[in-house]
C-alpha cells in the first residue's frame, strides 16, 4: 500500500480547519457583529499560540531577518483577511463568501510562479482555470 505523504496529511487537516473556520465564522456573525467576532477570533488565536509555545520544548526566536519579516507579513495579511472575511459574512451568504474567498490559493500559485520561479504544470493550470470557473458559478 502506498504511503500517504506527510505534507498531504497536513494539507488535509489544514483544509478541514479552514472549513471549520468559515463555518464557525458564519455562526459568530449571526450572534455578534463582525468587530466583536474579530476581537474574539484574535483572542482565540493568541490563546492557541500561547498553548503551542508552552508545548514547544526547543523554541528559538532566532533567524534570518527576511524570514522574520515575511512571517510578520503573514500575520498582518491573515489578520486583515479575517476582518474582511467577517465583514463579508455579515453582509452576504456564507456559500457565496466562502466560494469567493476560496480562490486565495490561486494568488499564491501565481505569485510563487512569477517571483519564486516555481513551475506550474499543464494539469495544475487546468485546475486553476476550473477553480476560477467554480468560484464564478458558486458565487451566484
Amino acid at each position: 500500500m502506498a504511503k500517504v505523504p506527510d505534507w498531504l496529511i497536513y494539507a488535509l487537516i489544514c483544509s478541514l480547519l479552514y472549513g471549520l473556520w468559515g463555518f464557525f465564522g458564519n455562526l459568530a456573525t449571526k450572534y455578534v457583529n463582525y468587530k466583536t467576532a474579530f476581537v474574539y477570533e484574535a483572542i482565540g488565536a493568541i490563546l492557541t499560540t500561547l498553548f503551542i509555545l508552552v508545548q514547544t520544548n526547543n523554541l528559538s526566536l532566532e533567524g534570518d531577518v527576511r524570514g522574520i519579516l515575511f512571517a510578520v507579513i503573514v500575520g498582518v495579511c491573515g489578520t486583515v483577511a479575517s476582518l474582511v472575511f467577517f465583514i463579508a459574512l455579515a453582509k452576504g451568504e456564507v456559500a457565496n463568501v466562502v466560494s469567493v474567498t476560496s480562490i486565495y490559493p490561486l494568488i499564491t500559485i501565481v505569485l510563487s510562479s512569477l517571483f519564486l520561479k516555481e513551475p506550474i504544470t499543464l494539469t495544475q493550470m487546468l485546475a486553476v482555470l476550473l477553480a476560477i470557473v467554480a468560484v464564478i458559478l458558486s458565487a451566484y
